[in-house]
């Protein structure tokens, strides 16, 4: 007698960007579908929303805002910074204010797992300032990185003329990110195509992540022996500047009302 063996399901699948796995029992799956999320991030060129403002402001906006919220002591001012954001996201449309309040959502949770054990073990903590304080720093942030993307971020550090050797390093970090993810990615591949869609060993882990050390290793060493031998410099001829837009006057008008407040209050 002779007995049909059917393909797995995955191999009969083109598409193999959107694949369920059952994460109990399928880790190289699982670890294949998050990694080809966080390529999307490194290489996504459009934000959650496109707002007008220069990139150099929405920095600017984010550090300013950031450092009147520490220092505030007044509830009445952090409301007021909350309304603000809240009223401009309320002009967004419902995808993106649904995405962006998701990136939220992730923030508040991933604070509280560090900040929290150690607030409730003091007595002399304000909790109510504290609380409001990080609602607003956490918005502004998840507001700052839904309307602007990695490469915007990068251009408006040079226009701001952030000392070059942290731009490069910034860059060359999150360049070898996505290359991480890269090797990763291909990697679970080739096991999930040499286990013909058996269960792997957790085992692999391990050597998964002493390959991936190896190879940024030797990565980094060939990178910067092709800089040294071209004798590459942090020096750039193109100056880039600020440059002041109609679409940055509503902007600057809320950034000094704020810093004005600040000062009244």
């Amino acid at each position: 007698m002779h007995t049909r063996a059917d393909l797995p399901a995955w191999l009969q699948t083109k598409d193999q960007t959107h694949l369920n796995f059952e994460k109990q029992h399928d880790f190289v799956g699982v670890n294949i579908a998050s990694l080809g999320k966080l390529l999307h991030f490194f290489t996504n060129i459009t934000p959650v929303h496109h707002v007008k403002s220069s990139p150099w402001l929405r920095v600017c906006s984010l550090l300013i805002t950031s450092l009147l919220v520490l220092l505030s002591h007044d509830l009445i001012f952090l409301w007021a910074c909350l309304l603000l954001y809240l009223g401009q996201l309320a002009f967004f449309p419902g995808n993106a204010i649904l995405m962006i309040f998701k990136k939220y959502l992730k923030l508040i949770i991933f604070t509280a797992i560090f900040i929290l054990p150690s607030l409730f073990l003091s007595q002399k903590a304000d909790l109510p300032l504290f609380f409001m304080r990080i609602s607003v720093l956490l918005l502004a942030l998840a507001y700052f990185s839904g309307t602007t993307t990695w490469q915007q971020f990068i251009f408006a550090l040079k226009q701001l003329h952030f000392p070059s050797v942290l731009i490069l390093t910034l860059d060359i970090t999150v360049k070898y990110c996505y290359l991480a993810g890269i090797y990763l990615q291909e990697s679970l591949y080739s096991i999930r195509f040499k286990t013909l869609g058996q269960k792997a060993s957790f085992h692999l882990l391990g050597n998964l992540i002493g390959e991936l050390y190896l190879s940024l290793k030797s990565r980094m060493n060939d990178l910067y022996q092709a800089m040294v031998l071209r004798g590459y410099k942090l020096t750039n001829k193109n100056q880039l500047y600020p440059k002041i837009t109609q679409n940055d006057l509503l902007p600057l008008l809320e950034l000094g009302l704020l810093c004005l407040l600040f000062w009244w209050l």
